[in-house]
């Protein structure tokens, strides 16, 4: 797994395994990904097909709230199993896909805790908003 930051008109080449799968998930701006420099932005995944490395380009002009293109590249040998997937869950049954959402509903899954000091209305803020 790779977190990068590309500036503006910037571009990664990344040696890859031919036997995995790879992935592109946009966190913030634009760009293009693959040899055939396919366009990505915000919240898209770009599923990469076969080959020994994966690319990924900014755009050399972004907003102004995202000067950068930050992607999340990941991927790994594909498992060759059954996969059953419901939101954000991916099971190999929809037994377990049951079990998980269930465990989920139930708090059994654990919290991911506030960062301090974050400010605005999302995740993480306080009643007063801040």
């Amino acid at each position: 797994m790779v977190h990068a930051t590309l500036a503006p008109g910037a571009e990664i080449t990344l040696p890859w395994r031919e036997e995995f799968n790879g992935l592109a998930y946009v966190l913030a701006g634009r760009g293009t990904v693959g040899a055939e420099r396919r366009p990505v932005h915000l919240g898209q995944t770009a599923v990469f097909g076969a080959g020994s490395s994966l690319t990924v380009r900014a755009d050399e002009k972004q907003d102004a709230h995202t000067p950068d293109l930050e992607v999340v590249l990941l991927g790994g040998q594909p498992i060759r199993e059954p996969m059953a997937h419901y939101g954000p869950f991916v099971m190999n049954t929809r037994d377990e896909l049951q079990q998980a959402f269930e465990d989920f509903q139930k708090g059994r899954l654990g919290t991911i805790p506030a960062v301090h000091g974050m400010t605005g209305s999302g995740p993480g803020a306080g009643a007063d908003g801040a």
